[in-house]
């Protein structure tokens, strides 16, 4: 897919008349719809200078902040938040997850950066901040010109969600769907996950903003699909075999070059896949000799 815009300064690109996606930071893809009163943050960036940086940037796309939104409450995505004057905004069941996050949360982060030192006393200033608006379903907002939905997409995790705006017809998945990688199941909803992908594929979308990867349209939702289906069956064959799920660990090897991955970073693919694995083979296990593997196209988000 092309760019809409010229305006691309180190990842920053315009998708749209007045909304942006920056999907050069270190972590998650982040955005920023301007309204005639202040902008919407989808997300914000991992490191601590970044999201400065990224705060920085949307001061001068617009005059001020309205709202910070979260799609989900992984450190990809919330990290940031401190750096903006305006409130959080966020599925329920993410505002609980941040709500458990300690001195400990901080410190796991920081350990991600051991290598780089210089990245990792950043994280000594971060606090997190957490969701001050919560919704469960869907939150509607008409302000500034704009229409702007919260909706929550479920599959990734329980409290993942986007941001639909349907004027533009442009969706914010979260992680719901990445482009050219391996999609994090460690704390998903497999099936719900399918189907949250169907009812995308039955959109008439003009792009998708991806938590992770280039700005894509729907096509991009069939790869992962196919590699849910795909460790679903395996994890499922491995069950009939009466195989325990640490022997189960053997679908690992048979998943990692579905997508590319750098070579140093294979050990951290293992380790994600198989908490996929652990996962699904869960998921399974408790709907065993129930759960049909097909899924039908369910009626579209607008």
């Amino acid at each position: 897919m092309s760019e809409s815009s010229a305006d691309r300064r180190d990842g920053l690109q315009q998708i749209a008349p007045g909304i942006y996606i920056h999907t050069g930071y270190e972590g998650a893809n982040v955005g920023c719809i301007v309204t005639d009163v202040g902008a919407i943050v989808v997300d914000t960036p991992l490191i601590p200078t970044e999201g400065k940086a990224w705060a920085a940037e949307v001061l001068r796309l617009a005059r001020r902040v309205l709202y910070v939104f979260n799609t989900d409450h992984h450190r990809a995505h919330i990290m940031g938040n401190q750096y903006f004057d305006a409130p959080v905004v966020a599925h329920e069941l993410a505002w609980k997850e941040m709500s458990s996050y300690k001195d400990a949360f901080i410190e796991r982060t920081k350990n991600l950066f051991k290598r780089q030192p210089e990245i990792a006393a950043q994280f000594d200033e971060v606090v997190i901040k957490k969701p001050e608006i919560t919704f469960t379903g869907r939150l509607v907002i008409k302000k500034g010109g704009r229409e702007i939905h919260f909706i929550r997409l479920g599959g990734h995790t329980a409290a993942t969600s986007g941001v639909w705006l349907p004027r533009e017809r442009i969706l914010f998945t979260g992680d719901v769907v990445v482009v050219g990688e391996h999609p994090s199941l460690g704390q998903s909803n497999s099936k719900e996950w399918l189907e949250t992908l169907a009812r995308l594929r039955r959109m008439s979308l003009v792009a998708i903003v991806p938590g992770h990867g280039p700005l894509c349209n729907v096509e991009a939702t069939q790869p992962i699909s196919d590699y849910i289906r795909l460790m679903r069956l395996k994890v499922r064959h491995q069950i009939k075999a009466g195989r325990s799920k640490s022997e189960a660990a053997t679908v690992v090897t048979q998943m990692i070059d579905f997508f590319p991955y750098r070579p140093g970073d294979r050990s951290f693919i293992e380790k994600r896949i198989r908490a996929g694995v652990n996962r699904i083979y869960d998921e399974i296990k408790a709907s065993y000799g129930e759960e049909k593997e097909g899924v039908s196209e369910e009626e579209t988000l607008s």
